[in-house]
């Protein structure tokens, strides 16, 4: 209880110290804070990755990086890959679309007109 009045009293201290300063003595109260503020975050993630590491090396990982990456989702294998047309544009024969993704323009006005997306299919 004795240690809380203490930090108590000392932040009250503080406040009034700062608030008696002047701009330019603010401002560069700012800076030393934020440098102080970026070192704190620097020390922190240390830790962080530190204790990050500690785990994977005990579930058998090398690294945490290692362990990072056998996690989730693999990605796509298809990914990039061109997906054959499935619509043609009966106006426009040079405009198709794979059916996956945004629908284009011509589809959505075509399905706004009353007509089937079938009737679009490409055989």
């Amino acid at each position: 209880m004795a240690k809380e009045k203490k930090v108590e009293t000392e932040h009250q201290r503080i406040q009034t110290t700062i608030l008696d300063l002047n701009l330019e003595e603010l401002v560069a109260l700012k800076t030393e804070v934020d440098a102080l503020i970026k070192q704190r975050q620097r020390e922190h993630k240390k830790d962080l990755y530190n204790q990050m590491l500690t785990l994977a090396q005990v579930a058998g990982f090398g690294s945490v990086e290692a362990f990072v990456s056998s996690q989730g989702r693999s990605p796509r294998s298809d990914k990039g890959v061109r997906l054959p047309p499935k619509y043609r544009n009966p106006q426009n024969a040079k405009q198709t679309w794979s059916g996956k993704g945004r629908k284009p323009g011509w589809v959505v006005s075509h399905l706004e007109n009353g007509g089937r997306i079938e009737a679009l299919e490409i055989v």
